[in-house]
């Protein structure tokens, strides 16, 4: 579970860093990308666990509400975590850093709870071994997303696939930065 949301929160910071700030659009580029991401995990998911309509039915709503909660808690414990990172420990009295870290500390054991609360509902809605196979269809994508930033890493993605090899920059783009 912990390397979970690792991986949540790396996936979370390749968001961030293919989006490219270019003036008023860049949230709106980064609120696609991510939208982009989303819909194609929800793609990989649903094809990993060869979902039936019936089964997707029920499990598209628990997940996406563990989801939230993942995220939420990864979100506070990144939050956590900036207020006590490089030099801003070294500004903080021992007992300002104890509180901060201390704080860091209860946001990552939160983040892993609502994983572990989450697991039984899994296991409502899906047979175990379609339980199983979620966990390993995420661990897949999140590596896959891992393994692209590897390969672009500073290169903004085009429209498609995360996945495409030999992405090449926009020639137009280039020349109005």
């Amino acid at each position: 579970m912990k390397k979970f949301i690792a991986i949540t929160t790396c996936l979370f910071a390749a968001v961030l860093l293919f989006a490219q700030p270019q003036g008023k659009s860049s949230e709106e580029q980064r609120k696609k990308e991510w939208e982009r991401i989303q819909s194609e995990k929800i793609a990989f998911i649903t094809q990993e666990l060869d979902l039936t309509p019936e089964e997707a039915q029920v499990f598209w709503p628990v997940y996406n509400q563990c989801w939230k909660e993942a995220h939420a808690a990864n979100k506070q414990m990144r939050e956590a975590f900036g207020e006590f990172r490089g030099k801003k420990a070294d500004e903080l009295s021992d007992k300002e850093l104890e509180k901060k870290v201390d704080a860091y500390v209860q946001a990552y054991k939160a983040a892993n709870q609502v994983l572990s609360d989450w697991y039984p509902k899994f296991k409502q809605v899906l047979p175990i071994r379609k339980v199983a196979k979620l966990y390993q269809a995420e661990e897949a994508f999140q590596q896959r997303m891992i393994n692209n930033l590897r390969k672009h890493p500073q290169q903004p993605p085009k429209q498609g696939s995360v996945f495409k090899e030999g992405r090449e920059r926009d020639k137009d783009k280039n020349k109005q930065e």
